[in-house]
């Protein structure tokens, strides 16, 4: 059971978000199985980790046999909370889609790239994947004939703008992530963290409160039908 982060107090020029939720589950073309992801959490310089860890590697997922739901399931937690002194730079969820093929090896199933939500509160995003393309047509038979896919060096690199534009792509699937974000201290540097909904508080340990308009439910049905989730 991990331990509640200690929050400062409020005088620190410092404001707080945290983020938990899980990474619930994907959806892909090609009828592909045997399904695992890794993410990280990018930001920028002004942001820092002071509980949690910005990154992970979840378990290998595979489709229920004899179900018509395509989708596979994960339920790979998130728990990162930030202190910052500059919403520039607010941070971002890479996600690394990876299978592996008919000969063991693992593959590159698609990559996204989601910005956690500004506003408190339960969210749920859908992400869209995809795979970078080789340049011509050449190295596309020769990628077809090794069976060698062409991968992005940094799994990062689909959550930052620079050289992107020069990427040719392949949508690939959608993602789905459940987030819940708290926030604390946002408005003593001017940013409106709560809309106008009367929110709750939850308690870390005494030294501080972060604000949220919601609670996220881990319970329940993980996998909803498949029209209500893609």
């Amino acid at each position: 059971m991990s331990r509640a982060p200690k929050i400062p107090s409020t005088s620190d020029s410092s404001f707080y978000v945290m983020a938990s939720g899980q990474i619930e589950s994907a959806i892909f073309s090609g009828n592909l199985d045997n399904l695992y992801c890794r993410y990280a959490l990018s930001f920028g310089n002004d942001w820092g980790v002071i509980h949690g860890v910005d990154s992970g590697l979840s378990q290998i997922a595979r489709k229920d046999a004899g179900s018509q739901d395509q989708s596979v399931t994960w339920n790979f937690p998130i728990d990162c909370t930030f202190k910052a002194t500059n919403a520039f730079g607010w941070p971002r969820l890479a996600i690394s889609v990876y299978g592996v093929d008919a000969l063991g090896r693992d593959v590159v199933r698609g990559y996204g790239s989601l910005l956690l939500p500004t506003s408190p509160g339960s969210h749920v995003r859908y992400v869209h994947t995809y795979t970078p393309m080789s340049s011509s047509i050449l190295q596309r038979f020769i990628s077809w004939m090794s069976g060698t896919h062409p991968e992005f060096f940094d799994s990062k690199f689909v959550s930052q703008g620079e050289g992107r534009e020069v990427t040719r792509v392949r949508n690939t699937g959608v993602v789905k992530v459940t987030v819940n974000v708290m926030t604390k201290g946002m408005e003593s540097f001017g940013y409106n963290s709560g809309g106008g909904v009367a929110g709750s508080t939850l308690n870390m340990g005494g030294s501080g409160n972060f604000s949220t308009t919601g609670g996220f439910n881990m319970g329940g049905p993980a996998t909803p039908a498949l029209s209500e989730r893609y």
